[in-house]
C-alpha cells in the first residue's frame, strides 16, 4: 500500500468533489437504467480539464490531458473488441481527466479487481460457471454471440459504473489518507 502510494498524485478537493459526483450519478444512472448519459461523463471530462488547468495552468493542462489520453490507449481498444461499452470508456475517459494518468493506474487495478469479484459472483449466482469458462476461447474470435458483447441484452454484463465508482472513491480515500486527512 505504501508503495502505491508513492505512485499517486495528490488532487486539489474540487478534482476529488467532481470526481466522487461524477462517479456515485453514473453508478446510479447505471443500475437504474444500465446507461451512462453522454452529458454526464462529457461534464466530467470538462470538468477535469477545467479544474486543472484553472488551478496549475498549462502543468494542469497536461496532468488532463494525459489522464485522458492514457484512458484512450487503455480503453478504447476494449470498446473496439465489444469487451466494455461506449458509456464505460467515455466514463473512465471523464475519471482520467479528473484524476490524471498515475491516479487512473490505482483506478483501473481497483476496478479490474472489484469487477472480476463481481463477475465470478454473477456467474456463480446464475449458475453459468460451465458456460463462461467455454465462452473465454470464444471472446477473441472475429464473429461471436451476443452474449459475450458489452451492452448486448443477452450478455450478462454487470453496471461496471459500480466497480468504477468504488474504484475511484477508494483512490480518494487513499490519498486523503496519504495526506493525513
Amino acid at each position: 500500500s505504501g508503495r502505491m502510494r508513492r505512485h499517486m498524485m495528490a488532487l486539489p478537493v474540487a478534482a476529488e468533489a467532481a470526481l466522487a459526483t461524477l462517479v456515485v450519478t453514473a453508478a446510479t444512472t447505471d443500475i437504474r437504467r444500465r446507461q451512462i448519459p453522454n452529458w454526464l461523463t462529457m461534464s466530467g471530462i470538462g470538468a477535469g480539464f477545467a479544474i486543472h488547468t484553472t488551478l496549475y495552468g498549462w502543468q494542469g493542462l497536461k496532468v488532463a490531458a494525459l489522464g485522458f489520453g492514457l484512458a484512450a490507449v487503455v480503453f478504447l481498444p476494449l470498446f473496439l473488441m465489444r469487451w466494455l461499452g461506449g458509456g464505460d470508456v467515455k466514463l473512465m475517459a471523464a475519471v482520467a481527466a479528473l484524476t490524471g494518468a498515475e491516479n487512473l493506474v490505482v483506478v483501473f487495478v481497483v476496478d479490474a479487481l472489484l469487477g472480476g469479484v463481481a463477475a465470478l459472483g454473477v456467474v456463480l449466482i446464475r449458475g453459468r460457471l460451465g458456460r463462461t469458462l467455454r465462452n473465454i476461447p470464444r471472446m477473441f474470435a472475429k464473429e461471436r454471440s451476443g452474449e459475450l458483447e458489452a451492452g448486448n441484452e443477452k450478455s450478462t454484463g454487470l453496471p461496471r459504473a459500480v466497480t468504477i465508482a468504488a474504484a475511484s472513491l477508494t483512490l480518494i480515500w487513499l490519498l486523503n489518507r496519504a495526506q493525513g486527512r
